[in-house]
């Protein structure tokens, strides 16, 4: 290939998947749950691949009845953890189809913080001759030290680098579980405690937003923040105030804490808002449930 024409091609590519990934919403699904945690566990005792091809990707089962394209655990060379949902296909070429690989959706996990991500994307078309580097989420060429972990070779096959463990996830590492079933807060009048109950969809000050989940027993919360950028899953704690319907929550972020206190509304319950305290200053947000 014309090194000028591969130089182009490596940067629209890259500058999809930036786009991409700025642009992704929130999924629920079996691959939000495979954590760095189920990943390491999924693969204790495998052997890792030293060449991937089409037809024994094929082979893996899928993680969710739901998502059919298999899903492959990436050790970097720099210890962090990758999944990612992976599909083979042809692209057309002057003179010949063309195998390439598609990364569907991918997430790495920081190797020192397992709740945090150090890049996502999806939609990522890798050619022959290039590579992917998970720990920051970019094409790369091969052979100019930028750090790949897989390499897409000339027959469509993929390749980890030295250093790299490339596995895939036979059926889903998770334990199965049903459906988180949450209170139906309008089955009775008034506010209880179990009202903040549920999955909301979340946004302070219009610089964050993502998904808590939040669980109440007795007049504690506890559950968990999932970021809508980054997908990085941080603990929430709290508790419901004398006001039944006001509650103060903790959740500690990466490098930071946040204090909110919330108020829910009172008649349908389907919305709260207040205040966030973040670095010793105070900002506003609101909270929609999001119905199952």
């Amino acid at each position: 290939m014309n090194p000028r024409l591969r130089m182009r091609l490596l940067l629209a590519v890259s500058a999809a998947v930036v786009l991409s990934s700025q642009s992704q919403t929130v999924r629920a699904d079996a691959f939000d749950d495979h954590t760095a945690y189920w990943l390491r566990k999924g693969t204790e005792g495998t052997t890792a691949f030293e060449n991937l091809a089409m037809r024994d990707a094929l082979r893996l089962k899928p993680i969710s009845p739901r998502i059919t394209s298999p899903c492959l655990v990436v050790r970097t060379d720099e210890d962090n953890w990758a999944k990612a949902i992976v599909t083979w296909g042809f692209r057309k070429g002057k003179e010949d189809r063309i195998p390439v690989i598609v990364i569907e959706r991918f997430v790495t996990y920081r190797g020192d913080r397992e709740n945090l991500t150090s890049a996502k994307g999806e939609n990522v078309m890798l050619f022959p001759g290039f590579g992917f580097n998970f720990d920051i989420g970019q094409i790369v060429p091969v052979g100019a030290g930028q750090g790949e972990d897989v390499i897409a070779i000339e027959q469509g096959d993929l390749k980890p680098a030295e250093g790299v463990k490339l596995h895939g996830l036979d059926g889903p590492a998770t334990p199965p579980r049903e459906d988180q079933k949450y209170p139906d807060p309008n089955e009775h009048p008034g506010v209880l405690p179990t009202d903040f109950a549920g999955k909301w969809e979340v946004h302070i000050d219009g610089r964050w937003a993502g998904r808590w989940e939040l669980d109440v027993e007795e007049r504690q919360i506890f559950g968990r923040f999932v970021s809508d950028e980054t997908e990085s899953v941080y603990e929430i704690a709290g508790k419901i105030l004398a006001l039944p319907h006001n509650a103060k929550l903790n959740i500690e972020l990466a490098n930071a804490a946040q204090t909110v206190d919330a108020f829910l509304w009172t008649k349908d319950k389907a919305a709260m808002a207040g205040t966030v305290i973040m670095a010793d200053r105070r900002i506003g947000f609101y909270a929609l449930r999001i119905k199952e």
